[in-house]
């Protein structure tokens, strides 16, 4: 049941980053995207992809 919960949790921080580092590309000025908001995008979205690699214990 906890590693349910972990999973799905992960799935949201998984698209929480995806839509992240859409918003700053689609809002990127002509400097580019921010670095910064970049940068937290990639992290949520790896913390959500290292959640869904959760398995239970044999």
């Amino acid at each position: 049941m906890i590693l349910a919960a972990l999973y799905y949790l992960g799935r949201a921080a998984q698209v929480l980053g995806m839509w992240m580092l859409l918003v700053d590309l689609f809002t990127a000025g002509p400097m580019g995207p921010n670095p910064r908001l970049f940068a937290a995008g990639t992290a949520v979205f790896l913390a959500g992809w290292g959640l869904t690699r959760v398995r239970r214990a044999r």
